[in-house]
């Protein structure tokens, strides 16, 4: 009986930790929200991956999302332009790869007038 309980309390700790992982939120996201809107759905990032200001004035970061202790762990990478969602998902899902060393690169050589 007192393994069962402990089985139970177990079972239900795991669970709830993956509840206040990225993955559980990251569903909230919608292309064009701001970093605040991101931060309110979110939280803070874990770091910030990159950022660059081009010479037009146009600028570019890549937040980083950690899941930390969870029994199914994903990070994600949420990617601005001009502070406004553009992509998000998985590291592999920007550059093609996976894996715990996914490089940051430059996503594009010359940044292109739109």
């Amino acid at each position: 009986m007192k393994v069962g309980y402990i089985l139970l309390v177990a079972g239900i700790a795991l669970s709830l930790v993956g509840c206040g992982t990225p993955s559980g939120k990251i569903k909230k996201l919608r292309l064009g929200m701001t970093p605040e809107e991101v931060q309110d759905e979110l939280g803070s990032p874990t770091t910030i991956r990159a950022a660059k200001v081009y010479e037009d004035g146009q600028t570019q970061q890549v937040w980083e999302y950690l899941s930390g202790v969870s029994v199914r762990p994903k990070d994600y990478w949420v990617f601005f332009e001009n502070d406004r969602v553009v992509q998000w998902g998985e590291p592999g899902d920007f550059a093609g790869k996976g894996g715990q060393n996914v490089p940051v690169e430059e996503y594009k050589a010359i940044k292109q007038a739109r």
